[in-house]
């Protein structure tokens, strides 16, 4: 994925927080899914931002390395655009 692409939450995915976890629904698919503490904070920040500032933001909160951040958050991204929890826009494929 293009690193400059902004990615969204799906229009038919609804979250909420629950203690240090947040819970998607897939309204269309008809399922949940529970992130950890790391998916947690990358859920809340991804809705228009930008792969780059994404892992930015776990670099500074986590304290890793950019290229672990970067692969851990690319495949984060990967995994929930093709389960369509996230759509990309923008930018060149």
């Amino acid at each position: 994925m293009n690193a400059q692409r902004t990615i969204h939450h799906a229009r038919d995915a609804v979250w909420r927080r629950y203690d240090d976890q947040v819970a998607v629904i897939s309204l269309d698919a008809n399922r949940v899914r529970l992130f950890n503490a790391v998916g947690s904070f990358l859920w809340e920040r991804c809705d228009g931002a930008t792969l780059d500032s994404m892992v930015a933001a776990v670099c500074e909160r986590f304290a890793v390395d950019e290229g672990t951040a970067r692969v851990d958050v690319e495949g984060f991204v990967d995994d929930l655009v093709a389960r369509g929890l996230l759509r990309p826009e923008g930018g060149a494929p």
